[in-house]
């Protein structure tokens, strides 16, 4: 497990919250294991002062860190800048006609963008562009989810998003319907 999993695990949070939800969080739980909040009086009893403060401090390190990793990536964020692609590759992209998983990816690389640069701007983890790309479907707990990727994928590509969500999201949908029926997920 990365340092920094462990930093969201302690602050209750995904690895994809922003720097807001962060800190909003570790407002949160400092009030309400630092203070003499209702909702933690039954825990003095069973947890020393010790614990407590090592607790506390476990904290201050993990917003720490995750407010400096989140401050980073915003400055890489703004450093990424999509250029307008040169003429032959929007010729190309002109000529796509249907985009599944594999056109994605083919986009993607032909545009010569890697995944963790769309993770740094749009906080989609690298597994789920990768799943999208290979269309492994079972990643995605509700079409949502899916959806809201698709959307942000597509925006850092340059591509028109309802087009791209028209033509993948039918064989989702038809995953879906082939799996939910036979009790799979």
């Amino acid at each position: 497990m990365e340092e920094s999993d462990q930093y969201f695990e302690l602050m209750e949070l995904s690895p994809e919250a922003s720097l807001d939800q962060i800190r909003r969080r570790y407002r949160y739980l400092k009030t309400l294991y630092a203070g003499d909040s209702i909702e933690i009086s039954a825990l003095h009893a069973d947890f020393s002062q010790e614990l407590l403060a090592d607790y506390l401090d476990r904290l201050d390190r993990a917003f720490e860190r995750l407010n400096a990793l989140r401050e980073k990536n915003k400055a890489v964020a703004a450093t990424v800048v999509r250029k307008e692609p040169a003429p032959e590759v929007q010729d190309w992209l002109a000529r796509i006609d249907y985009f599944d998983g594999a056109a994605l990816k083919a986009v993607r690389e032909r545009l010569g963008v890697d995944l963790q640069a769309i993770f740094t701007v749009t906080r989609i983890q690298p597994r789920f562009l990768e799943d999208i790309e290979a269309e492994v479907f079972g990643s995605f707990p509700a079409e949502v989810y899916l959806r809201s990727y698709l959307i942000e994928y597509s925006r850092f590509l340059g591509l028109e998003s309802q087009r791209v969500l028209n033509d993948y999201l039918p064989r989702y949908r038809e995953w879906a319907a082939n799996h939910t029926g036979a009790g799979g997920s």
